[in-house]
């Protein structure tokens, strides 16, 4: 045999060999398992023997029984003879290559390739990252619009006895500075203005200051009538302090009362720059402490002893003694000439403000301050022409005095916070601890600093002092730092204020549960000054502050916008008009001086109109903020139409399209029928009405045909309601009731589309067909849809009622032919529901035929009803196969098989 024939017999000796343990089993006789190094030793044992052994003999029964199946072993055994089995589990060794360009060749293309590798996975890193942050961006931004639609703020209490208050400013050398949180940026805002809790009742409250934004309003309103660009002359502060006035008994507390005497002196400059915020701090602090001169003095006459109308000198005195008094002399640390401490008298008048003053009492004592320091009048002079003039750069050094000469001659405190505050050298921090020792003092200090600092920069050499430094130092202390005992938190909204921090002012003021009325109400006076900084974009903030800190900008801004809003909408239902007002304050013209921004206007205005527009949704008072019209055809203008000038609205048109339009479509959308009607028909848009009725209703016969399985039944409930929470329950008779109001006044029927009104009408023909049809009113409904010329039903009767032909004639033909391409200019809403009507108007038919055929009586004019009856399914059944829209499938089928029954 040849060996072409060998692995057939190898293989059917395989077949045979696992043929010869089939009728055992696995459990007698386990299958034996090789693995690779069985094998493996298998294998080199064989290759051992064989190599011991060499060619050999074979066996003669061995080759016998191998020449019986066809294998040459003669043949085999000189083919493997020249095999070398010594090497065939030996190690092979590796060949070098010593060619250069291949090896860099292969190092290039698989540097190449692993580039391509790194490549890859870092794409895909960077785009599973990339795509996670904007997963969680788009989260936390969907979820900040769900909780504001919401309305789902909570607020963790954050009680005033958290809060903390130090009535001195303790000295900066010796108290470390704590490292705390600005702000007790863990409370949520949250504003519950329905009610008060027994203690502090905020109802009336909120009535006196909304009293005080309903009047700037109407300034506005006033002022936009003269020009686009006038000022409102209303007085905003005045009625702001005389709401907290009146309302000191329920807040328990007259600070806050203060606030608005400091925001004076920022408001009547109405510039946020850092020198008129620095100048007027430092006046407030000045008058400040007049009063708290006036106020010793008065409290303490004996003592005083300043006569019946004191001078301010004669005050200066009084005050002096009575401090002096209590510590029973004059401190020996004091320059006193003639029983009064010079300095100390000079220091009193400068932190009075009284300038003039300081430098006529210092030329009348120049003989006794020349012996302290010579030079300090002409010191004083000339530092107090420089500032009155705010020509720092004429100043020169040409006083100078030594730090040395400084030193020694320091020991009175009052001196060396004059000398400090002037100018005149470096003067230590520990010279001034007897004399600046409240908060007051200590900022006063500083901020003098700041407003004088280019003088006293040229003067001494030292670097400026800056106002962005005393904010930041004042941001670090913290709250904790001014409150440690939460009696007075009002004292740290002071230190924002006079350092000009008005936005972080008034995020702290809120965190406050009991001023959170007045905290709104001072941002909206700080908005009308022009003072504060808002911000521009999408609020990105948490819902614990609404200050938002872009990376751009070096001081955060307020969400003015949000903080409006959220208050407005925490106003209890009956204050509605006083939400409008408030909303309506997000278009203040100082708002877009303070953005600079040629569409900060615009952008002011669409805030404001969706603030407006979801406040009017929510509240549905439709015909008392947008109007309303009359029997007679007149229009009642709402009470939002008085200000649609501080909306940027000039005409009724825009009204009409800026915020009904936008609250009728919004009421469209969510299935509110009544109030899409009324706001469609308040914007004089009548065909859109007819449009929205017509959607309506055949998504009505849709529905309530799909409930009762489109099937034509009698018993099937047209005027039911389907209960699906659409609001399509009553749709039917609105659209009558407006079809007829529309048809009766002339100014309307002369603008209406006649294709909606003919739309309305045949929906309304064939919701009375159905309702007849179940009814069980056959022949009433037979003559319903055939008025609405929908189906060529009336074409069979034109033969006679007694004479008509089993068979369709061509004129039959042709009218099915011309009824099916009607249907193609048919609106939507009566295509979609063509399936129903055809199966209604079948069975029907069908009905009709069944109660003449089972009639007792036999005469002509049955038979010629019948066949009239047969003549119109027939011409029902070509029309439907002539539609070119789609049905469902088995209307055909449900159409042949009562047809078949009639024929």
């Amino acid at each position: 045999m040849s060996m072409t024939q060998t692995p057939n017999s190898l293989s059917t000796l395989l077949e045979e060999s696992k043929r010869l343990t089939t009728h055992l089993t696995l459990a007698e006789i386990p299958a034996v398992q090789r693995g690779i190094d069985l094998l493996e030793s298998e294998s080199r044992k064989l290759v051992a023997r064989s190599v011991r052994s060499g060619r050999g003999v074979v066996d003669p029964r061995a080759q016998s029984l191998l020449a019986n199946s066809g294998i040459d072993v003669d043949g085999l055994a000189d083919s493997a003879a020249p095999a070398a089995l010594l090497s065939a589990f030996e190690m092979l060794q590796p060949t070098y290559d010593a060619n250069v360009e291949s090896f860099l060749s292969q190092q290039h293309e698989q540097s190449i390739v692993n580039a391509i590798e790194e490549s890859e996975l870092s794409t895909l890193d960077d785009f599973d990252s990339g795509m996670a942050a904007h997963m969680q961006q788009v989260w936390d931004d969907s979820q900040r619009r769900l909780f504001e639609e919401l309305g789902q703020y909570q607020a963790s209490s954050y009680s005033s006895d958290t809060r903390a208050f130090a009535s001195a400013f303790m000295n900066q050398s010796d108290v470390p500075i704590p490292d705390s949180s600005t702000f007790p940026g863990a409370a949520a805002v949250t504003f519950d203005l329905e009610s008060g809790d027994g203690k502090c009742v905020t109802q009336p409250r909120v009535e006196r200051y909304a009293q005080v934004v309903r009047g700037l309003n109407d300034a506005r309103v006033v002022a936009a009538s003269r020009s686009v660009a006038a000022t409102p002359q209303y007085d905003l502060l005045k009625g702001l302090e005389k709401a907290t006035a009146d309302s000191a008994r329920e807040l328990k507390s007259r600070q806050i009362g203060q606030v608005w005497s400091l925001l004076a002196h920022y408001y009547s400059n109405k510039d946020a720059t850092p020198t008129r915020i620095v100048s007027g701090a430092c006046t407030y602090l000045e008058e400040t402490f007049a009063e708290h001169v006036d106020r010793i003095v008065a409290q303490y006459p004996h003592d005083a002893n300043v006569g019946g109308v004191p001078s301010i000198h004669r005050k200066v005195r009084g005050f002096l003694d009575v401090l002096f008094g209590r510590l029973g002399r004059v401190p020996q640390f004091l320059e006193v000439f003639n029983s009064e401490a010079i300095w100390a008298h000079m220091f009193v008048l400068y932190r009075c403000g009284h300038r003039q003053e300081l430098l006529k009492y210092a030329l009348e004592m120049e003989d006794i301050i020349t012996d302290s320091d010579p030079g300090f009048v002409a010191h004083l002079k000339a530092f107090l022409d420089r500032a009155s003039s705010s020509s720092s750069s004429s100043i020169r050094s040409d006083i100078p005095i030594s730090s040395s000469a400084l030193s020694s001659s320091l020991e009175d405190p009052y001196k060396a916070a004059l000398y400090k505050v002037l100018g005149r050298g470096n003067v230590p921090k520990k010279a001034t601890q007897e004399v600046v020792q409240t908060t007051e003092d200590y900022l006063w200090t500083n901020l003098v600093l700041i407003r004088d600092a280019d003088i006293i920069a040229v003067a001494t050499g030292h670097p400026r002092n800056t106002l962005d430094a005393l904010q930041a130092l004042m941001l670090k202390f913290g709250a904790a730092h001014f409150d440690p005992n939460g009696n007075n938190p009002l004292l740290y909204l002071r230190v924002l204020l006079l350092c000009g921090l008005f936005e972080n002012a008034v995020d702290y003021l809120l965190q406050i549960d009991r001023y959170q009325i007045e905290a709104v109400h001072m941002a909206i006076m700080l908005a009308f000054a022009g003072l504060l900084r808002v911000t521009e974009a999408e609020p990105t903030g948490s819902f614990s502050s609404y200050l938002v800190h872009d990376s751009n900008a070096a001081t955060p801004r307020l969400d003015f916008a949000r903080m409006l809003v959220h208050y407005a909408r925490a106003l209890p239902a009956s204050m509605t008009d006083n939400a409008v007002h408030y909303l309506l304050l997000l278009t203040l013209p100082t708002l877009d001086c303070v953005n600079k921004d040629d569409n900060g206007a615009f952008r002011q205005r669409v805030v404001c109109e969706q603030a407006v527009v979801r406040l009017m949704y929510e509240r549905q008072e439709y015909a008392h903020y947008l109007g309303d019209i009359q029997s007679d055809g007149t229009r009642k203008r709402g009470f939002l139409e008085r200000y649609l000038p501080l909306l940027g609205i000039t005409s009724s048109e825009q009204f009409s399209q800026t915020i009904i339009r936008r609250l009728a479509d919004r009421s469209r959308d969510e299935g509110r029928l009544a109030d899409t009607v009324l706001l469609y028909n308040l914007g004089e848009r009548y065909n859109t009405v007819l449009n929205v009725l017509c959607k309506q209703l055949g998504e009505l016969l849709y529905l309530r045909g799909s409930t009762n399985g489109n099937n034509g039944a009698a018993s099937s409930d047209y005027s039911a309601p389907i209960g699906l929470g659409l609001g399509l329950d009553d749709v039917e008779g609105v659209a009558r009731a407006v079809l007829a109001h529309y048809k009766q006044r002339d100014h309307i029927a002369r603008v209406l589309d006649n294709a909606a009104v003919n739309t309305c009408t045949t929906l309304l023909a064939i919701m009375d067909f159905l309702n007849s049809h179940r009814r069980g009113a056959y022949e009433e409904a037979l003559e319903t849809i055939e008025a609405t010329q929908l189906l060529p039903l009336a074409s069979a009767k034109t033969n006679g009622s007694t004479s008509v032909a089993n068979g369709m004639n061509n004129s039959d033909v042709a009218m099915a032919t011309q009824y099916s391409e009607r249907v193609r200019a048919l609106d939507d809403s009566i295509t979609r529901n063509f399936s129903l009507v055809l199966l209604s108007t079948m069975d029907t038919l069908s009905r009709l035929y069944a109660g003449l055929k089972e009639s007792m009586f036999l005469d002509a004019i049955k038979q010629a009803n019948m066949q009239i009856l047969r003549k119109k399914a027939r011409t029902l059944m070509v029309f439907a196969g002539m539609i070119q829209f789609r049905m469902p499938s088995d209307t055909y089928a449900k159409l042949n098989r009562m047809d078949v029954f009639m024929n």
